[in-house]
């Protein structure tokens, strides 16, 4: 191709191996990026700007399907919606006249075959929302990925919490600045920074002072504590959207 532009790009929707879907309505919506639609488990977008190769096309457009799947993780059931790639629909802008020699490319993506027995426990009747104030960045994607750490088993309460926590400090500049920056009660991060370092039991706590007797997280401290995390990691993506933020209270976790 002389003048390729890439219109179209198709991606496969998945879940997580408990997660199913049950005919689940199409969704169609526009935003900056072109117009999107989902339908029976596929996802098409019709691109606003010219890329002329597949690769920009996919690095502009990825970062917002990943903000997708962080989002719909954090804020129902794990795993709700993947995106795999699956192909770029192109065209030539400055076509051969006839008799003129004519190369095509076709963007395809690889495939994967997986085999075994799969579970199925949550049935979804529609796809998680777009996310409309919601940006993954770095900053997002380090902190999820120590959740998912925690959430593997990989990593204890304690420690994972603490360090979402400094994270939000360190991009604010310390704790005073995170409440404002990200529009956090106060009393949120004391007693999130309270618990992750003054509770868990000889595997799990984040540090030990002298004379401390360690004390394993009460079943309300621990849902405490995951809750509180889910709303930072959030907080984090919000922030980076831009969007106007709403005050993370105490009333909003329940009773540590």
């Amino acid at each position: 191709m002389r003048d390729p532009q890439v219109t179209r790009l198709h991606y496969d929707i998945g879940s997580g191996p408990d997660i199913s879907y049950r005919d689940p309505p199409p969704v169609a919506f526009t935003n900056e990026l072109g117009a999107f639609s989902l339908h029976a488990e596929c996802l098409t977008i019709d691109l606003v700007e010219h890329f002329p190769t597949q690769s920009e096309a996919r690095a502009a457009v990825e970062p917002f399907l990943r903000g997708w799947e962080i989002e719909a993780d954090l804020t129902g059931h794990f795993g709700a919606i993947r995106f795999k790639f699956a192909k770029a629909d192109v065209v030539d802008r400055d076509p051969p006249k006839p008799g003129e020699p004519r190369t095509i490319h076709v963007g395809v993506a690889s495939t994967i075959a997986v085999a075994g027995n799969i579970t199925v426990q949550i049935g979804l009747r529609k796809y998680p929302e777009p996310p409309s104030a919601f940006r993954s960045t770095p900053e997002v994607e380090l902190a999820y990925r120590r959740w998912i750490r925690f959430r593997d088993g990989k990593e204890p309460l304690p420690s994972m919490a603490y360090f979402i926590l400094s994270l939000l400090e360190a991009a604010a500049g310390d704790r005073n600045n995170a409440t404002a920056t990200f529009r956090i009660d106060r009393r949120v991060l004391n007693e999130l920074g309270r618990l992750a370092s003054t509770r868990g039991d000889g595997h799990s706590a984040r540090k030990i002072r002298a004379g401390q007797q360690l004390g394993a997280l009460t079943s309300s401290e621990t849902e405490w504590m995951q809750q509180a995390v889910r709303l930072l990691v959030r907080r984090l993506g919000e922030h980076a959207s831009g969007a106007p933020l709403k005050q993370i209270s105490m009333t909003d976790l329940p009773p540590s």
